[in-house]
């Protein structure tokens, strides 16, 4: 047990370097098989070994020890339709797809209640992130009248979680907190001419904060009652931010705007949680505020905060469970209709208002909302089991104006899928 424990670490530790997915903002719905089945639920309705994952006060409701590991195949479909900005003499429109679309997530998280009200876990998984690559569309020259594409932009921002959730709990009520570290990695490019290469390589930053939450159930009802607080963390990527809003001139002259910092803090989460189980089934749902107009380099970006809203259901028969479920976010991403120039000479070229528009929606498109879940569990033996899960997510057409730094009226959609799968292990 011990053995399969380590080569499930070491798997984690292998798959971390992929990324460029994004649901709720650039977070993930959900990191385990159950819980994306449900629609991204978990911060009242108990999965496992995942709730110290989700919630660390749930912890306390698993019995002896309880080990899942697994991961994501994650890949989205993103799509710029660019329009009014010179293709060629005779063409003023141009579609284009995004090649970063493969992605796997790892998922590992082991909790073991000592039976006298404590509980204690470890969780190591793929957290966040986002990424584009449109290197290969449009011939991407810049004179002549031939398309330049998207500068061939590109971006790579992964996120990896570590947590040590620790509960105490007594018959219906249970508390818990989990120190985290996070690792993550960002990787900003783009070119702004025929021989001009924007981009100093991949920067990786370390952050630490903590997650705490609560719990309370009414046995005789079925009900759960849950809260879950995510602290912020402090992240700082050198040379990426800061050198890419350079070349569209920040920072540059004495008239220009302010250069870009290069935090891009993961922002805090407030969320509830409300189960009921009665027999063979659940019905749950969550709602939680993410706050990212309060976190640095998504501030300067201008995001606002996201309310995030997230129902699923469980039926159990026998060995086998089925699992559906829903959840929704608006869009955190705004349309910027600043019409002040970069570089403070008031020429109309490069405005703040279209630059962070293609920043935003060209490298870092957060536009999905709508997520639809189907998951199924199956119980081998009363030590092994496995679960499932499928997800489909869309995300509107959302239009920005991109002109004055020549990408002309920008289009983008994020549509996505992902399938994943855990092994489970009770001993």
């Amino acid at each position: 047990m011990k053995r399969t424990i380590k080569l499930a670490l070491a798997a984690a530790v292998a798959l971390t370097a992929t990324s460029a997915f994004a649901t709720n903002g650039d977070n993930l719905i959900a990191y385990g098989a159950k819980s994306l089945g449900m629609g991204g639920t978990g911060i009242a309705h108990y999965n496992g070994a995942e709730a110290a994952t989700s919630n660390p006060a749930l912890i306390t409701k698993g019995k002896g020890t309880q080990f899942s590991f697994g991961g994501t195949y994650f890949t989205p479909s993103v799509e710029v339709q660019k329009t009014g900005a010179a293709i060629s003499p005779t063409q003023l429109s141009a579609s284009y797809e995004s090649d970063a679309k493969h992605n796997v997530i790892p998922f590992v998280a082991l909790t073991e209640n000592f039976d006298n009200g404590f509980a204690i876990g470890a969780s190591m998984y793929g957290s966040a992130g986002m990424g584009t690559d449109w290197r290969n569309n449009g011939k991407q020259q810049f004179a002549g009248g031939v398309d330049a594409g998207l500068y061939s932009m590109r971006s790579n921002l992964m996120l990896m979680k570590f947590s040590l959730p620790i509960a105490y709990g007594q018959d219906n009520w249970s508390v818990g907190i989990a120190p985290v570290m996070m690792y993550g990695a960002l990787d900003i490019a783009f070119q702004t001419g025929p021989t001009t290469d924007i981009g100093r390589g991949s920067s990786a930053s370390f952050g630490a904060g903590y997650e705490a939450g609560a719990a309370y159930t009414v046995p005789e009802a079925g009900i759960t009652v849950a809260g879950l607080y995510h602290s912020s963390i402090s992240m700082e990527y050198m040379n990426q931010i800061s050198t890419a809003a350079a070349a569209f001139g920040y920072g540059t002259t004495a008239t220009s705007l302010a250069t870009k910092s290069d935090r891009l803090d993961q922002p805090a989460e407030i969320g509830l949680g409300l189960d009921y189980t009665q027999g063979d089934l659940s019905l749950t749902g969550d709602v939680k505020s993410i706050r990212w107009s309060d976190a640095r380099g998504y501030q300067d970006f201008g995001w606002s905060n996201q309310t995030v809203y997230a129902l699923g259901a469980e039926y159990r028969m026998d060995k086998l469970a089925l699992r559906a479920g829903w959840n929704y976010g608006k869009n955190p991403i705004q349309n910027n209709k600043s019409t002040r120039d970069v570089d403070g000479l008031g020429a109309g070229v490069n405005t703040e208002g279209d630059t962070m528009n293609a920043f935003n929606h060209v490298l870092f498109p957060a536009v999905t909302e709508r997520h639809y879940t189907v998951g199924a569990g199956y119980q081998f033996t009363k030590n092994v089991g496995t679960d499932v899960s499928f997800m489909y997510a869309t995300s509107p057409d959302v239009s920005v104006s991109a002109a004055s730094v020549g990408l002309g009226t920008l289009t983008v959609k994020n549509d996505q899928m992902a399938v994943a799968a855990n092994l489970n292990l009770a001993f």
